[in-house]
């Protein structure tokens, strides 16, 4: 009778600690500061086609991102100069820089900021790969909003970058 007991507390004492780890909130990891570089998956010169004869890029190095595109007939040129600070930061009370930015890693994305950016999302980057005549080719994606939809495919030869312009831009 007592060892009958004794395995009915044992297994009681288990189910209930068992329970208990098992249901232990997940404690993540976050980050004390800002990216001190880009990664070097997404580094380089990345191209992209409008379907109309003109070829935007993407050039992207440790601390600079610097994209070309044409539109509305001309061509628009951004630089986001890369910088890092404690994520505890307020970016409103930080002093004004346009062309700075700030990175952070979000789900496998490299989301970039802007320096005085207090809310919203920033432009995503990641590598990704498709198929070119059965090999693996990479793409820089592009995305944005809340939910990171990819706005953009960039490759890293402007032959591939026509092969698939249906991808690489939306209209």
């Amino acid at each position: 009778m007592k060892v009958a007991k004794l395995i009915s507390v044992a297994l009681v004492a288990l189910t209930v600690g068992g329970t208990g780890v098992l249901s232990a909130p997940a404690v993540t990891a976050q980050a004390k500061s800002t990216m001190k570089v880009f990664p070097k998956s997404i580094r380089g010169t990345w191209y992209h086609y409008d379907g109309k004869g003109h070829y935007g890029t993407t050039k992207i190095t440790a601390k600079k991102i610097k994209e070309r595109s044409y539109s509305f007939g001309q061509w628009d040129t951004e630089k986001t100069i890369l910088h890092h600070r404690k994520t505890t930061a307020d970016p409103d009370k930080a002093r004004i820089h346009s062309n700075w930015g700030v990175a952070i890693k979000v789900k496998g994305w490299t989301d970039l900021r802007g320096w005085n950016q207090s809310a919203g999302d920033g432009a995503y980057y990641k590598v990704g790969h498709q198929r070119y005549h059965g090999k693996s080719v990479r793409v820089l994606k592009e995305a944005g909003g809340a939910m990171i939809e990819v706005n953009k495919h960039d490759y890293k030869t402007k032959h591939l970058a026509k092969h698939f312009q249906r991808s690489s831009e939306i209209f």
